[in-house]
């Protein structure tokens, strides 16, 4: 299940946990359609809180790819930066999948969320968009609580 908190725009909050199904991605994709259509600069602090979440649905990498084709100059023109948390125990792993060069925008991973939104709005600072780290990190921390 992978749920979503844009009160802070434009900071989008994404907290995953457990595996995904295929019609959950194919809804992720969606909402990151919606985001980029808003036409706004915005940046995404994504939590995977289980080696689970991880995973990618069977059959999705096609969707995916295409997606990705399709939207990938949108991503370079509006995402100001992609923040990434994953269990530690998944850190060197997912480290070297890199983000930054996928996506064509400043990413990076870690597997501390105090560590990830200090970076988030050091990101955002110096593009003129200060981000209220204390009212994130508790909306975060709250989505991320076992449902």
């Amino acid at each position: 299940m992978i749920r979503h908190d844009l009160s802070h725009w434009p900071f989008v909050l994404s907290a995953a946990q457990g595996a995904m199904s295929l019609d959950e991605q194919l809804d992720f994709l969606s909402d990151w359609t919606a985001w980029l259509d808003r036409g706004e600069t915005f940046a995404t602090l994504r939590v995977f809180t289980d080696s689970d979440a991880l995973r990618r649905p069977e059959g999705s990498a096609r969707e995916a790819k295409a997606w990705l084709q399709s939207n990938g100059e949108r991503i370079r023109q509006l995402v100001i930066g992609m923040a990434t948390v994953v269990p530690s125990s998944a850190l060197e792993e997912m480290s070297r999948m890199n983000a930054e060069k996928l996506f064509g925008v400043p990413a990076q991973m870690f597997d501390d969320v105090n560590e990830a939104t200090m970076w988030l709005a050091s990101l955002s600072a110096t593009l003129g968009r200060p981000m209220e780290m204390g009212n994130v990190l508790r909306s975060m921390n709250a989505m991320c609580r076992p449902s």
